[in-house]
């Protein structure tokens, strides 16, 4: 596979922060990049956490909705 670079401007403060979040999951700050871009494209599924969060919010939507409609 081909690679090529990709170049952004951040703020200093942006970019230490986003180091330091990686650096205290153990994770690499090239594949937190892809992934965010994997998932911004639409070519990755959404994590776990995510789909939990969207099922618990339609969960309490029902329950409100339920609640004001009677």
């Amino acid at each position: 596979m081909t690679e090529s670079r990709l170049n952004i401007r951040i703020s200093p403060e942006m970019k230490d922060a986003f180091y330091q979040k990686v650096k205290e999951e153990g994770k690499n700050a090239t594949d937190v990049l892809l992934d965010l871009i994997e998932q911004y494209l639409g070519n990755k599924a959404e994590s776990g956490d995510i789909v939990e969060l969207r099922h618990r919010v339609a969960k309490l939507e029902e329950l409100v909705l339920g609640e004001t409609a009677a």
